[in-house]
């Protein structure tokens, strides 16, 4: 049944479309859909923002449905996630960019033109982002009628292969393949424009350990999907495995068990104290302050005892399943929790203390890397990168799932939008996911843990939320009525949130592109290697992070 404000957000756009809104329907709270005639996406969105000027777009899930392409622009929108959807042709897939009016949806549309071939005109920079730079022309591998083959023809190779001199230093790349340790970082390409020691600008290149999860999903059954979601992020790995079984469970119509509720609040909220710790402590390594790195990740292991005791794992949890978890919890690891909670509240005060008042933390954290308000609506952020530019969203708290409902919690904002405020954000999380924790042990009903569900799934589609340590992590799953999904799309908040990277960087030091870095947190993580420009001679040369931590970025040619 629709409330006020899904109705609300429909019938402005019936207002302002008149016959181009085809059809809409509400699927649950908080979940409306519309379908809008071709060309007419364009206006819906600006309706939506003039009505609504703080909605933001989460991302854009593209469908291949035979001779036509579909593109669901999911918005979150006064309090609802409203999908516009839209088709194009499939022998001519054209459409209208709408980054002049949203920019945050640049690397989105830029994702559906590599994967499937959908064109955006206007867009202003409309290239590869994902598949690599020698991948073929007309190959879109997440359309039905695509098949590898044996011989799939590549373009011609780059000239130079390898490490390339100062010339060619822009072609530099670092490719790992797959992650080898949660702390480890992913390779990622950037090329800084500077003048002298000052970033100009900063062009971005993601996609080196894109592994094809998504298509790889449409050939496992649903419950062998939640093995294969969990290894799109070490780290994240809880938060995506709650996303793709919530999604499964709303087209399965299971009813989870209030337990098990409880308990995925707990591995959640374990799993984000793990995550901020970790990305704590590699922030003070990167500001220069080695001993709160061995502190603060001392604290880190204490957590991931804490999940290897409830789910027999360390770090890949294995513990979310459709219909409830795996595991149930034991009295003893229950005390366990609540008395490693006390502990850590008091080093996570601690913590809080030193951000605020040690010199070095504030000289290389405070009005660096700034990212303001209006900025963080423009692009669409997500997670404690928003909150820390005054942008107060949480999906715990705004979109409830699992057991939030429930259980009491305070969304820590800042208004600074610099490096301090995004890494405060994480030490206030850190204390509030105690809080959460805590209650979840203490209130936890009884009864089952797990439900029974069936590996064939009926026909429907669900769109799912959680907040992942790093923000929103959104996962749309489409059944077609068989144990295998038609189609599997998952955003991560790293792309939500990389291509604010631009704006923060822009007029800051090369000395603080790493601390800037490191406050976004990004999954693929800090890169190995970068290449420097400088604006007046054209000079180009390549380093690591440990030489932008120290003045031996200055190489000479």
């Amino acid at each position: 049944m629709a409330s006020s404000r899904e109705d609300e957000t429909i019938n402005t756009l019936r207002e302002r479309l008149g016959q181009g809104l085809l059809n809409s329907w509400v699927s649950r709270p908080r979940r409306a859909y519309v379908h809008v005639r071709q060309g007419s996406h364009r206006e819906a969105i600006s309706a939506l923002l003039n009505r609504f000027p703080e909605t933001t777009i989460s991302t854009i899930t593209a469908l291949d449905l035979g001779g036509e392409i579909e593109l669901n622009y999911h918005l979150w929108c006064d309090g609802t996630v409203l999908t516009v959807r839209v088709t194009v042709p499939k022998s001519n897939p054209v459409t209208e960019t709408v980054t002049d009016i949203i920019p945050g949806a640049a690397l989105y549309e830029r994702e559906v033109f590599d994967l499937f071939g959908v064109r955006f005109t206007g867009h202003p920079d409309l290239r590869r982002l994902l598949l690599s730079d020698d991948w073929p022309s007309g190959q879109y591998p997440l359309r039905k009628d695509w098949s590898p083959g044996a011989g799939l023809p590549l373009k011609a190779p780059p000239s130079r292969i390898g490490n390339p001199d100062m010339r060619d230093a822009s072609s530099i790349v670092n490719v790992v393949v797959g992650p080898q340790h949660p702390a480890l970082h992913e390779p990622e390409r950037f090329l800084f424009k500077l003048d002298g020691e000052t970033v100009l600008d900063v062009e971005t290149r993601i996609g080196y350990v894109h592994r094809g999860i998504e298509k790889a999903a449409e050939s496992l059954m649903f419950f062998q999907n939640v093995h294969l979601v969990e290894r799109i992020c070490g780290i994240c790995n809880v938060a995506h495995t709650v996303c793709f079984c919530q999604a499964v469970e709303e087209i399965g119509r299971v009813e989870v068990p209030p337990r098990a509720e409880y308990l995925r609040v707990i591995i959640a909220e374990l799993n984000r104290i793990h995550s901020h710790l970790l990305l704590l402590g590699v922030a003070g390594l990167e500001v220069g302050f080695e001993t709160l790195f061995q502190y603060i990740w001392r604290d880190r292991e204490t957590v991931l005892d804490l999940v290897e005791g409830l789910t027999g794992n360390r770090i890949m949890a294995e513990y979310n399943t459709i219909g409830g978890v795996r595991r149930d919890i034991s009295p003893s690891i229950a005390q366990t929790i609540l008395r490693e909670m006390r502990n850590l509240r008091k080093r996570t005060s601690f913590y809080r203390e030193v951000f605020e008042s040690d010199p070095t933390l504030e000289l290389r954290t405070k009005g660096i890397g700034r990212l303001r308000r209006p900025e963080a609506l423009k692009l669409c952020v997500v997670g404690p990168v928003a909150r820390a530019s005054g942008v107060d969203s949480d999906v715990r708290r705004d979109d409830p799932y699992a057991a939030y409902e429930d259980a009491p919690f305070n969304v820590p904002v800042y208004d600074e939008g610099d490096v301090w405020a995004r890494l405060m954000v994480r030490v206030d999380e850190v204390a509030e996911s105690i809080n959460l924790i805590e209650y979840a042990v203490e209130n936890m009903p009884s009864g089952p843990f797990r439900v029974r569900v069936a590996r064939r799934q009926p026909e429907g589609e669900a769109l799912s939320r959680v907040e992942a340590p790093r923000g929103e992590l959104l996962h749309y799953v489409k059944s077609n009525g068989s144990a295998y999904p038609e189609r599997v799309k998952v955003r991560t908040p790293t792309l939500a949130n990389i291509i604010s990277f631009r704006e923060m960087v822009k007029g800051y030091y090369v000395a603080d592109i790493p601390a800037i870095l490191v406050s976004l947190d990004p999954c693929f993580a800090c890169t190995d290697r970068v290449a420097l420009v400088d604006a007046d001679s054209g000079r180009k040369w390549i380093c690591n992070l440990r030489d932008l931590r120290s003045d031996r970025w200055r190489k000479q040619p």
